[in-house]
């Protein structure tokens, strides 16, 4: 039976929060480029220009967004093995061949980096989201966290005895 390491809000942060923040701006860009007049610009800006502030942070939201949550997959623990997801492929990854998990990470939701020995079809590395907990101790690491690091050392202890 695989255990989840990921959260079931996954879908919603990598696919649903960037179509609204992106929608949203775009629409304010375009909103800016068809009625400038309005539009209350800090001093020394032309209302003319507007649409080219918002399109450049635009720009720069889909950029961090990406960074932040494009990349998030969902991850499962199967006995030794990883189940590893983008929502189009999904990989099995020996345990063994994680070369060192980071985190959390200081963002929210708070992201797992998973670095891998050998590149897989999804990357050399992976971000996951552990399950969110609604606690005043932020930096407790989720029980499935604790799971996974400890089925990592066992993993890596017996692949070393092997060699």
């Amino acid at each position: 039976m695989a255990t989840q390491l990921s959260s079931r809000w996954t879908p919603f942060y990598k696919f649903v929060i960037p179509l609204l923040v992106v929608g949203g701006i775009g629409t304010s860009t375009v909103v800016a480029y068809l009625h400038p007049e309005p539009q209350n610009m800090p001093p020394g800006l032309n209302p003319d220009q507007a649409w080219i502030l918002m399109a450049v942070v635009a720009v720069i939201a889909i950029a961090l967004m990406w960074w932040a949550l494009g990349r998030l997959m969902r991850v499962e623990l199967d006995d030794d093995d990883l189940l590893i997801s983008n929502y189009r492929t999904e990989i099995r990854v020996p345990l063994a061949n994680v070369a060192k998990i980071s985190g959390p990470s200081r963002s929210n939701p708070q992201r797992y980096t998973l670095t891998f020995e050998e590149p897989t079809d999804l990357g050399r590395t992976i971000a996951f989201m552990p399950p969110i907990a609604w606690t005043l101790r932020r930096m407790k690491e989720r029980d499935e966290v604790v799971e996974l690091r400890a089925a990592w050392t066992a993993a890596r202890s017996a692949a070393a005895r092997r060699r």
